[in-house]
Order: C-alpha cells, then sequence, then structure tokens
C-alpha cells in the first residue's frame, strides 16, 4: 500500500485511493477506496478475487493509468453551487413521467402512423441502432464502420450486452482501439438522434403522442393554477427521459410556451409547470472544444484517425485536471454506485446547449446504451432535483420504458417513499414488471398496466390516472 493517490484513467474517470499490487493479478493493479482499505486489508488472498476486489475499489488493467496526481498535490475544486432552493410547498410536485425508447419509437398515431413506420428516420429501439437504414449516418463515421461486423452480425445481438462486455475490455485490458470506436460511435448517436428530432417534430407535429400529451397536460396545469392572498399555487409535471432524441422536449416546448436555451431551462424550480431530466444526456447537449479548428472539419474522424481517449478529450483538449473535473463528482457517484464507491468525473455543470451550431465544436453528452453501467450524464444539480422530485412524487406514469436502469431504479428504491400509484404504458408490462422487481413490493402501492401502449394511455388514460 502506497500513498493517497489521484489515478486519471485512459477512459476518463479518475479514482482515489491506495494502490496495491496483488501478486494474483500481475497484469494489473487495485485501487483501493480510503474508507474501505481496512476491511480490505483484512481479507486473505484467497478472498482477493476479482469480484471482491470490486466492492472495495477497481482492478485496473496497469496501461490503463494516463496520470498519477499526489494527494498533497491536487484537490479537485467544487464547482457545485452548496445551497439550492428547494420545492415550495404551495407548488404540488407529485406526478412524474418516465420515457423510454419505445415512446418515440411510437409517438405518431392515426392517419400518419403508416407513414411512420416506413419513414428511415423512425426513432430505433435499442437493438436497431446500428440498422442499414441509417447507413447514409455511420457511413461518415470511420470507428463505427469498424465496429459494425459486430452491431450487425446475422445473430441479431444484445447491442447493450455487447456495449458492456466491450466496456470490460476497455477497463481492466486498456483496449484503446475499442474506446476510440466507442467515441466515434457517441458522434454518430449525436448526429443521428438530431436529424431524427428534427424529422418527427418537423413532419409528424399534427399526429404525435407527445405533443398530444403536452397539451392535455398544459390544460390541466392551467386549471390547476390558483392565486390566494398574493400566492400563486399550480401542479408540476416532471420528465424523466431516458431517450437521447429531443422530440419531448420540442412538444413541451410548444404546448407549455416554455424554452429549452440553457441547461437551467430543464429544471426552473419553482418557476415551470415542469421539469425535464435526461439521465443518459441528449444529443444537444454538449462540452464545447476552446480551439475546434484542430480537427479539419471532422471531429469524430479526427479523434478516432489519432487515436485520442477520453483522457485525451477531456484534460487534454477539453482543458486540463484543474479546469474539467468537479469535486461534487466523489459524493453523487458513491451515493449512485453498487457498492459505495467514489470516483472524480468530468465537470457537468459545464454542459451547453447546441442549436445551429457545428456539432464539430463540441463532444457529446450522451451515454452509451451499456446494459449494467450505472452512470448519469447530467449535471448534479439535475440529479438532485431528480432525486427531491421522486421523493415527493406519489404518481410514476413508464411510457415506453423497460424499467431497466439499475441507478434511476435504486434512487426509487430508496426516495420513492410516497409513491402511491405506477401506471405501466407498455405492450410488454410484465417485462417491467419484473424488471422493477423490489419497487412494487412497497406498501400500498398499486401497479395499473395500459398494455394497448402510448396512443391507448394519451388518449383514455392520462385524465383518469391523473385525476385519481
Amino acid at each position: 500500500m502506497g500513498n493517497l493517490n489521484y489515478y486519471f484513467t485512459t477512459y476518463g474517470e479518475v479514482y482515489f485511493g491506495y494502490r496495491y499490487d496483488e501478486q494474483k493479478f500481475p497484469n494489473s493493479i487495485v485501487i483501493i477506496q480510503p474508507d474501505k482499505h481496512q476491511n480490505y486489508n483484512r481479507l486473505t488472498n484467497d478472498e482477493k478475487t476479482s469480484e471482491k476486489i470490486n466492492e472495495y475499489g477497481w482492478l485496473l488493467g496497469k496501461n490503463v493509468i494516463a496520470k498519477v496526481i499526489n494527494e498533497e498535490d491536487y484537490k479537485p475544486e467544487n464547482r457545485q453551487p452548496q445551497m439550492y432552493p428547494g420545492f415550495q410547498s404551495n407548488i404540488e410536485h407529485k406526478t412524474m413521467f418516465v420515457f423510454g425508447a419505445g415512446a418515440s419509437a411510437n409517438c405518431v398515431y392515426g392517419s400518419d402512423k403508416a407513414d411512420f413506420i416506413k419513414d428511415n428516420l423512425r426513432p430505433p429501439l435499442g437493438n436497431g441502432l446500428f440498422q442499414k437504414q441509417y447507413i447514409q449516418y455511420y457511413s461518415q463515421f470511420t470507428g463505427v464502420k469498424r465496429s459494425l461486423t459486430l452491431l450487425q452480425d446475422d445473430s441479431n445481438p444484445d447491442v447493450e450486452k455487447l456495449f458492456e462486455e466491450e466496456w470490460k475490455n476497455i477497463h481492466v485490458e486498456n483496449n484503446q482501439a475499442v474506446l476510440c470506436r466507442h467515441i466515434s460511435i457517441v458522434y454518430y448517436l449525436q448526429k443521428l438522434f438530431k436529424d431524427i428530432s428534427s424529422r418527427i417534430v418537423d413532419q409528424y407535429y399534427a399526429k404525435n403522442l407527445y405533443a398530444k400529451l403536452a397539451n392535455k397536460l398544459q390544460k390541466i396545469y392551467s386549471a390547476s393554477v390558483k392565486t390566494s392572498y398574493g400566492i400563486t399555487s399550480f401542479k408540476n409535471f416532471a420528465f424523466v427521459s431516458f431517450n437521447q432524441d429531443s422530440i419531448l422536449e420540442e412538444f413541451i416546448s410548444q404546448q407549455f410556451n416554455i424554452s429549452f436555451d440553457s441547461i437551467e431551462d430543464y429544471i426552473r424550480v419553482n418557476k415551470s409547470p415542469c421539469y425535464v431530466f435526461k439521465p443518459h444526456g441528449s444529443w444537444n447537449w454538449g462540452w464545447r472544444f476552446p480551439d475546434p479548428t484542430v480537427f479539419n472539419g471532422s471531429t469524430a474522424n479526427w479523434l478516432f484517425e489519432n487515436n485520442k481517449t477520453l483522457f485525451n478529450i477531456y484534460f487534454n483538449l477539453l482543458g486540463d485536471h484543474k479546469t474539467m473535473i468537479d469535486g461534487c463528482a466523489w459524493g453523487h457517484e458513491y451515493f449512485i454506485s453498487k457498492h459505495f464507491k467514489g470516483r472524480f468525473t468530468i465537470d457537468k455543470s459545464q454542459l451547453q446547449i447546441i442549436r445551429d451550431q457545428d456539432l464539430n465544436d463540441f463532444f457529446p453528452a450522451i451515454l452509451l446504451p451499456y446494459r449494467d453501467k450505472d452512470e448519469f450524464t447530467m449535471p448534479f444539480q439535475h440529479y438532485n432535483y431528480m432525486k427531491d422530485y421522486i421523493q415527493s412524487a406519489e404518481t410514476l406514469i413508464l411510457i415506453g420504458w423497460k424499467g431497466s436502469e439499475e441507478a434511476f431504479n435504486k434512487e426509487l428504491l430508496k426516495k420513492g417513499q410516497h409513491l402511491k400509484k405506477i401506471v405501466i404504458v407498455d405492450i410488454e408490462p410484465e417485462t417491467v414488471k419484473k424488471n422493477l422487481g423490489e419497487i412494487l413490493k412497497k406498501p400500498k402501492l398499486k401497479a395499473i398496466s395500459y398494455s394497448l401502449g402510448f396512443a391507448d394511455f394519451v388518449e383514455n388514460g392520462l385524465e383518469k390516472e391523473m385525476e385519481s
């Protein structure tokens, strides 16, 4: 065991702890979190399996460490506000909607539905992210094309499982070639979801279920606004979207006449009729490069061709370890982690909204669809308010979401103490129930299913579930 150090990895995460070199893992190093190292020292050599080590810290390939800084020489700066406004009691924070890929993939109804189903830019489900109808997009990215031998295999692979296996290959074996391909895939998804969002909003607005849902909720909100003794009260709605398109936000903006011109606009607490939380990021969120001219007009391909890792992007191209790490990250990651392990991550408070700017000027805030990776790609202030809303919510309405995000489910289980009803809008409600597991065992919690899907719920269930 040596000194306490900060260990910067090629894949962008920063660990703080003690280093151990275990003989049974000659090609790896062990980083043990400070508050766990005494218990780790009590383990016998036989007990120090890779699984056990990952309860106390991290088992990393030796080549994955890009930089080491001693504790005495560096302390990450805490840039987040220590205090933020709480929810006011005169505003009702009781209804939370959660959207998954199934919502966007089925967001058009009526006479436009047939054209929508055949549209090459219909929003995909998870396993459809790399299907051949998107060839004009993935053919632009060298790193994506080199991944297609797996992503388009005739066995129809589980994309989330595949990415999870490759993540372990990056994390343990320092496979930088795979990491570079993943960075290209992030840029591909950004471009794809940008154009998907534009197509749906521009061509399918009249028969769009997001628009219809937002229209009905705006009327419910308007009817709830009351002023008494100079104090205005109203209903507020929270939208949690695991989708990286911006279709939901566009129709909320139109129906409620609000804007999303900055990251702060998503959570205008006690001022807006609704908040939008995007745990997996969004195509129009990104960190701006100080000098994008070095990329010669194609950032994704320049990064791939020059073998740039996330360490290079975060701490060389976007800034350095002093400007790009948020000291708040350790505590947030500690509570998200399955085994309560902290780590430092890139500062998400620096995210900007991308509108008409060149996508090449930014590094996208998009989480790849890893099956088991516990992570939120949104500012920590968003995360704090999302937790607060879960704690006050009584009705949870799940639309096209399978309930498989472990980090979010952990928050529901821990914070959702006032939940009375979960409404499952999905053609396979039993799958959702299985994934929600312990959450549905909460006392006095009622589960209601709309197995005919999004359209049936908006037309026949929304007002009923809101009134009750």
